[in-house]
């Protein structure tokens, strides 16, 4: 007997023996997918579980719950229910900030090697490649809906990606309803308050009169758009080798590539980061900014909490600082049997032993303090045989002008002993033979 399409979908879809844990929210996709899959559990030896987010958005949420519990047992599906709170407050929107949340607890939740399993279908894969496309997406955002990706310690999927709507409906009213096994409806997804919603219900019925086949040819599209992305990141790729070193980008050489070339490298480095990528307007003006800015001019370009700044020939690609505890006038006490955080950007001090290098024990021993910039500051440094104003130090040593209020200044006997582990001065310095105690700075953001 041949398979139903959603059969032959998890048949293809899924290896055997797999540890599958299947995302249940109770409605109907999610429970025909659970029900079909546990009627595949024994031949395909699958290791299946199901797990429900209460997001708490709905006076019913706690319901939900007890309903999805109820039904895995009577499947006889190992079940567990997370709680997530949703925080709005990033400004992407409720249904943004809903999802966010329960995929980062799904990841967390999820096993070593198991697959998460989520219940999209043709239909879904068309009203998110449509979404993207009135927002006016790239190619990754006109790939909608990735069939399968690396996710937390195991995978995410969604083996039903080409199955349309329909199909998921005739299985529930034809296999699920007979044996009296029902299914929840969120009254988010009939609001057509919310974007999804509207183009459910008030568009895509329009349009499926029109053109019947739109979910297929949307997947299609979408499909080509995954191979479209990944060729544009291998070229990325290629460039980045070029470009590329760390976290900067050498400006001589970016400008030697074409102005899409030079858009595709910056959003690739963003999404290498984990970063959202740069709006495309902002992303247009800003690199123009920055490439033709005059020299001694340091121009930014900002989005989401990340930012891309020049200083001489790079451009370096940073999160936005984060703002510090501000010490003011008065100077941090750094006791030397441990280290001191200075929080944020600034990392932390330690000190560690080594042979004619570092601050001399006697130095040490009366006491130190850290404190930064207020200006005008001087060391002599070395075997340097002026003092040297920082700025001077700072410039000739290319430390970034964003970072140089952020750069430790120790204190001892109340004069400048060293800045940072980059200068220690010669009035506090160990002698050649003596064992010395090395300022380590560590954990703070890039200085060059």
């Amino acid at each position: 007997m041949r398979p139903d399409p959603i059969q032959q979908a998890l048949l293809q879809g899924l290896p055997p023996n797999a540890a599958l844990c299947v995302a249940f929210s109770g409605g109907r996709d999610s429970t025909v997918l659970l029900h079909a899959l546990d009627g595949l559990r024994h031949e395909r030896r699958f290791v299946l579980r199901a797990v429900h987010v209460n997001h708490g958005l709905q006076a019913a949420a706690h319901d939900w719950e007890e309903h999805c519990a109820g039904l895995a047992s009577r499947l006889d599906v190992p079940y567990a229910a997370l709680r997530v709170t949703v925080r709005n407050d990033a400004g992407q929107g409720l249904e943004a900030a809903a999802r966010k949340a329960r995929y980062d607890a799904l990841r967390t939740h999820l096993q070593p090697g198991e697959w998460l399993l989520t219940a999209h279908h043709a239909d879904d894969q068309l009203e998110t490649v449509l979404l993207h496309l009135f927002r006016g997406s790239g190619v990754s955002g006109l790939a909608g809906i990735p069939r399968d990706a690396p996710f937390g310690p195991g995978r995410l999927c969604r083996p039903l990606l080409d199955v349309p709507a329909e199909v998921l409906a005739d299985y529930g009213a034809n296999r699920l309803l007979p044996q009296g096994l029902g299914w929840l409806t969120d009254p988010m997804n009939a609001d057509s308050a919310f974007d999804r919603g509207y183009l459910r219900h008030e568009v895509l019925p329009i349009l499926r009169r029109r053109f019947p086949a739109a979910a297929g040819a949307a997947g299609r599209s979408a499909a080509l758009a995954v191979e479209a992305a990944g060729l544009l990141n291998e070229l990325a790729r290629v460039d980045s080798q070029e470009v590329v070193v760390g976290h900067r980008l050498s400006l001589a050489l970016l400008r030697a590539l074409s102005p899409a070339r030079q858009r595709n490298l910056v959003r690739f480095q963003a999404g290498e980061r984990g970063w959202a990528l740069p709006p495309e307007r902002r992303l247009r003006a800003g690199l123009t900014q920055l490439l033709e800015a005059a020299p001694g001019r340091q121009p930014e370009l900002r989005w989401s909490g990340h930012e891309i700044r020049r200083f001489r020939e790079h451009l370096h690609l940073l999160d936005a600082v984060v703002p510090v505890r501000d010490s003011g006038d008065t100077p941090l006490e750094w006791r030397a049997s441990g280290p001191l955080v200075l929080g944020g950007v600034r990392g932390e001090l330690s000190l560690r032993r080594g042979t004619g290098a570092g601050l001399a024990p006697a130095v040490v021993a009366d006491g130190l303090q850290v404190a930064f910039r207020s200006g005008g500051e001087r060391v002599r440094a070395g075997a340097d045989r002026h003092h040297r104003t920082l700025k001077y130090l700072f410039q000739s040593q290319g430390i970034v002008p964003w970072m140089r209020c952020h750069l430790p200044l120790v204190f001892a006997r109340a004069q400048l002993a060293a800045v940072a582990d980059l200068w220690t001065a010669d009035w506090a310095a160990a002698g050649p033979a003596e064992t010395g105690l090395q300022i380590v700075w560590s954990g703070h953001a890039p200085i060059r």
